[in-house]
């Protein structure tokens, strides 16, 4: 029984982009997980400044910077522990907040809050005394967007949120580009703790949702995007090159040009991304969405985690009534949504390219199963039949992962069938034929899933050394009474009998259809009818309370 439409649904997206995308987002992914560093080192940077020794200057300017250090402070507290880094979180603010009463005693403390000072240490150009309002409050306006970037995460805005975090750390970037670029009175900029911690938090709340849009469609796009993303680096260091060179001009009025090209700059990168985003909202989708993409994430996790499970539907042969096979169907058991059925992940397993370990893990685990049967007076002898997916045949070690894995698990060759869909022959260069051959020589059976669904064409019927031959259930369904489903099937019987396969009914459900498959010589038949599928204890209990006792067929 095929878990899902793969074929048809999977058309529309080109198979390799959307692999390739998906090994972009991994990367996100894995910034997303180390999101807690970053948080981490904002609260160290926002607890060392924190303005303990700063109760001799105006009130006002201690207010807006005692608030601006604890914003980044909390935001980033908050993000440790909604990352379950409740530890890391207490154990940094604790051994922080010990040193930094340590630190403020030191007539040095203050340096790394004192803009002048550093530009001193660091340049031989002189500094004039900055505005220590301008500089508290550019500090004040950063924790403002911040806090309301994170409010607005929280709530669910991502898109706002992460509109405002472009805005909030473009606050702290312009006068240190401004310093790096040699202006030497770049007013308003912030203190280098003020601007590490406010950086890093905002860096922080960007990452933590990296993958979702609308930064997803600038970090995810498809290959399509490069020349958008390759734009937007060259103007952004077209745009560092100007802002050096209007330094050259002084105090003339011709830095003023300088900075209006820089902002044009800017402008343009922002309607390119906007537009881009706009396009994959509106238009078709040329990749797989951003909540696929968080989906296929969850797949992976939960494949390392051990969250699949199997479940085997039995196979009933017609004439003698005993049990020929189970089919090894894969299950998903998340801890948070419960039971996942395969129409829900396996689509975007097979356009990620996870249904390659996620098939190689099915495939060990249902021959293992299958292994511990032998001495089972019932399912001792029975078949068990995987399915195999397009991805798996170019994989280019199927042959090899499955002669493997048989010799690890002690299944005999003769008790596996592997079934795959008729898709998967559809111009084939004969490669699949040939691994299809390399299998039966080495006596495992093959079964053609799904057979009349897809692209029919008749010759692989005859290329290749099938077995079995399934009739999908969507005609099954429609069984009796239906003239041209009826017509359909005996023509499927027919040819597969004609050509030395044996006939597998799935999704029978009702005595009536079952009566009409065994009539017109159907050799097998699955369904709800005679079993749902079952978990291998489940399964053994209902082979010796429903079948007798089996011998070698």
């Amino acid at each position: 029984m095929s878990q899902t439409g793969i074929g048809e649904k999977a058309a529309p997206l080109n198979e390799n982009a959307t692999q390739r995308q998906f090994m972009r987002h991994r990367l996100v992914r894995k910034v997303q997980e180390n999101t807690h560093f970053l948080a981490m080192t904002s609260m160290v940077c926002g607890l060392l400044g924190f303005p303990h020794y700063l109760l001799d200057v105006d009130n006002n300017v201690w207010l807006a910077q005692l608030l601006t250090y604890l914003t980044f402070i909390l935001v980033s507290y908050n993000l440790l522990l909604e990352n379950g880094r409740t530890n890391l979180a207490m154990l940094t603010m604790s051994l922080v907040t010990i040193s930094l009463f340590v630190v403020q005693l030191s007539p040095y403390a203050a340096d790394f809050n004192d803009t002048a000072h550093v530009l001193r240490m660091t340049t031989d150009m002189q500094v004039h005394h900055f505005s220590q309002v301008l500089e508290y409050a550019a500090g004040a306006l950063l924790a403002c967007l911040i806090a309301t970037s994170y409010l607005f995460q929280r709530s669910g805005w991502l898109a706002t949120s992460q509109a405002i975090l472009y805005v909030a750390v473009m606050i702290p970037l312009i006068p240190l580009l401004g310093f790096f670029c040699g202006v030497a009175q770049p007013y308003g900029i912030m203190s280098p703790l003020t601007t590490l911690s406010g950086l890093l938090c905002a860096f922080s709340l960007l990452a933590k949702h990296a993958s979702h849009p609308p930064m997803s469609y600038l970090l995810l796009m498809d290959d399509n995007g490069k020349q958008i993303r390759f734009s937007i680096v060259f103007l952004s260091f077209f745009a560092i090159m100007l802002a050096r060179a209007g330094v050259e001009f002084g105090d003339n009025m011709l830095r003023a040009l300088p900075v209006v090209v820089v902002v044009s700059i800017l402008a343009i990168i922002y309607t390119m991304t906007a537009t881009y985003y706009r396009k994959g909202q509106t238009s078709e989708q040329i990749v797989l969405p951003a909540a696929d993409m968080d989906f296929a994430s969850q797949v992976e996790t939960a494949l390392d985690n051990q969250q699949f499970y199997m479940v085997y539907q039995p196979q009933i042969d017609f004439n003698s009534g005993k049990l020929k096979g189970v089919e090894a169907l894969v299950r998903w058991r998340h801890p948070q949504k419960g039971i996942i059925s395969p129409e829900k992940f396996i689509r975007v397993a097979e356009l990620t390219g996870l249904i390659v370990p996620l098939g190689k893990w099915v495939m060990r685990t249902a021959c293992t199963e299958a292994a511990k049967w032998r001495d089972d007076p019932v399912l001792g002898k029975i078949e068990v039949a995987v399915n195999v997916s397009a991805l798996q045949l170019k994989s280019g070690t199927l042959v090899e992962d499955i002669l493997q894995i048989l010799e690890e698990t002690g299944l005999a060759p003769e008790r596996l069938v592997v079934e795959l869909t008729e898709s998967a022959f559809v111009q084939d260069d004969g490669q699949n034929a040939s691994i299809m051959h390399r299998l039966k020589e080495a006596g495992v059976k093959l079964a053609i899933d799904d057979f009349g669904t897809g692209y029919s064409c008749l010759s692989y019927l005859r290329d290749i050394p099938g077995d079995y031959l399934k009739i999908d259930r969507s005609f099954v369904m429609e069984l009796p009474g239906h003239d041209k489903a009826e017509a359909v099937i005996k023509a499927i019987v027919s040819l597969g009998k004609s050509l030395g396969y044996r006939i597998i009914a799935e999704g029978v459900e009702t005595e009536a259809q079952a009566k009409f498959l065994k009539d017109i010589d159907s050799d097998i038949v699955q369904g709800f009818l005679y079993s749902r599928p079952l978990e291998a204890e489940a399964l053994q209990h209902w082979a010796t309370e429903n079948l007798p006792a089996q011998t070698p067929q």
